[in-house]
């Protein structure tokens, strides 16, 4: 069987009304039950900014554990995000050619 899974850029800004050491107690308790990463997601990177936001890179396998990803931090914690933001992304070497192809059979 193949491997697919796709690669999710998320940009999330955290409530600043909230205790950080109480979104540090939240996290823990994510990483120590296994909730985070979901399951069917691989964190690659998981980086947060001295302003409370930041993004995460992971690949996941399916649009469901995605929604996993997504939806866990918010039921946990409602409001714990001002903003959250997730895409399919891909690398820019991949993109290029992809964009070429695009442009020649749009205006060839």
């Amino acid at each position: 069987m193949v491997e697919c899974k796709i690669l999710f850029i998320t940009h999330w800004e955290l409530n600043p009304d909230f205790d950080p050491s109480e979104l540090a107690d939240l996290a823990q308790t994510f990483l120590t039950k296994k909730l985070f990463p979901a399951e069917g997601v691989e964190i690659i990177g998981w980086y947060v900014t001295p302003e409370y936001w930041g993004i995460s890179i992971s690949k996941a396998d399916s649009e469901e554990a995605v929604m996993r990803e997504a939806t866990g931090w918010r039921i946990a914690k409602p409001g714990i995000f001002t903003s959250f933001r997730i895409s399919p992304a891909m690398e820019v070497a991949q993109v290029l050619p992809l964009i070429t192809q695009l442009k020649n059979k749009i205006k060839g």
